[in-house]
């Protein structure tokens, strides 16, 4: 990192839905101990009664420190396929198109709605990461501000990147392109991207994985300096271990030490951005 160049970090949780668990409340008390803004995403025809209302507490008593978007609508894997030698699975992009998306995302948008009024951030996260040009077409239609994707510090990928938005490509040789911090080709819909993931493998869809390990997340991140912004990801369920737990504190309790790095959330960066 350049001296006295401020580095945003974002840091988002997906799969907010059924349970109320310790991790869940454990994660989110981590960020707000530390005065620390943590993104909640949430599947929204899976969330209960009981999350609502405790995020819409917690958000209540520390504003500026719990944001709230939706993760798509019910987490549903609705295909699986290889591409250029890579599973790709999704519940959005694949071969839907724009009229059987924008219903899905609507849908979970008026929920959202009904859940949280307007005290959730209109950002959106897909599940798995998979989507189609169809897919952001419909987020733009339903005015949605920002949308989340993957990014690589490694200068090969940053200038695929370049080239690919250049040519106005979502996918290009098989491979997303990262339009960070920039509106998507001929929509008013503004990317923030993800850099980094706790997780390093997943095991299965319920509790279990690989996590980093704290000397690789610390390397991983001085690679991720480079850029304007590092956004970091968790599922709060694979984090149900005191050693699990350990990690996040150490992690935070790293970053904070680092000078020139500012904790926001994705309405912060778009505002930023897009004032």
């Amino acid at each position: 990192m350049k001296k006295n160049k401020q580095v945003i970090f974002t840091f988002r949780n997906d799969d907010v839905r059924k349970n109320l668990d310790e991790s869940f409340i454990q994660l989110t008390n981590i960020f707000i101990d530390r005065n620390i803004p943590i993104t909640h995403a949430v599947e929204p025809a899976n969330v209960t009664p009981e999350v609502i209302e405790w995020l819409l507490d917690k958000k209540n008593k520390h504003p500026h420190l719990i944001e709230i978007i939706q993760h798509g609508y019910n987490h549903k894997l609705n295909y699986k396929t290889e591409i250029g030698g890579k599973i790709r699975k999704g519940e959005f992009g694949g071969s839907r198109d724009f009229n059987d998306q924008y219903s899905d995302i609507k849908k979970g948008m008026e929920l959202m709605d009904s859940y949280f009024g307007n005290r959730w951030f209109k950002a959106f996260t897909f599940p798995y990461g998979a989507r189609n040009k169809d897919a952001i077409k419909a987020l733009d239609a339903l005015n949605f501000k920002v949308v989340n994707g993957g990014i690589s510090p490694k200068l090969v990928k940053q200038l695929f990147y370049i080239v690919g938005r250049l040519l106005n490509k979502e996918i290009f040789l098989d491979r997303k392109v990262s339009w960070n911090l920039k509106k998507i080709n001929k929509t008013n819909v503004f990317q923030i991207d993800l850099a980094i993931s706790i997780i390093k493998k997943y095991i299965n869809e319920f509790e279990d994985c690989e996590m980093e390990t704290l000397q690789d997340l610390k390397r991983e991140t001085q690679q991720c300096l480079k850029l304007t912004n590092v956004g970091v990801l968790f599922h709060h369920r694979y984090h149900n271990s005191p050693e699990k737990i350990k990690l996040i504190e150490d992690y935070l309790d790293w970053l904070i030490s680092i000078p020139n790095i500012k904790f926001c959330t994705q309405e912060e960066i778009f505002e930023k951005y897009n004032s």
